[in-house]
């Protein structure tokens, strides 16, 4: 299978599948999680198609790793799981769990690649959908600061709750 197709495919799954979570979550914050996922899924497929116009036909090989690669938004995800979340760090961690997958999807392919130039496309590939698993750990650690901070347990530092995007009070 080639290695776009294959990553664009993945994507343009994740994006129908986040959009139809989105379209039916309960609570408006689940929803813009899974909103902003199903547009991050669409810049990264965006950056896929020009990755693939950028390298040479050469390179653009089947990839024999992939041909037993499942589509995790296809077989391994349902919906049902995702609409059970009710807040949004559960969100942040569905989410992130879904991405690592498809980190370890695209690592493990690239291990098992005995072609090195398609080797290379799936590490890059892979490199892109670990930036997107980092932005969602920064994203998720940003949200869940209130939660993790520690401060002398005297009022008068209440007002620094606003530095965590947050207003209590």
């Amino acid at each position: 299978m080639n290695v776009f197709d294959f990553a664009m495919e993945i994507e343009r799954s994740g994006r129908k599948f986040y959009r139809n979570v989105a379209a039916k979550a309960g609570t408006a914050g689940v929803r813009t999680i899974f909103s902003m996922m199903a547009e991050d899924e669409q810049e990264l497929l965006e950056r896929f198609r020009a990755m693939k116009a950028t390298v040479r036909t050469t390179t653009m090989q089947d990839s024999s790793s992939l041909e037993t690669a499942g589509n995790i938004f296809k077989d391994v995800l349902n919906e049902r799981e995702a609409l059970q979340i009710t807040n949004d760090l559960e969100a942040y961690h569905y989410v992130m769990r879904v991405e690592a997958a498809i980190c370890r999807l695209y690592e493990d392919a690239a291990r098992r690649e005995p072609n090195p130039e398609v080797q290379g496309l799936l590490r890059r590939i892979a490199t892109e959908e670990r930036r997107e698993l980092e932005s969602l750990r920064r994203l998720y650690d940003f949200v869940n600061a209130p939660n993790e901070f520690l401060a002398w347990g005297e009022f008068s530092n209440l007002n620094e709750f606003h530095n965590f995007g947050r207003d209590e009070g």
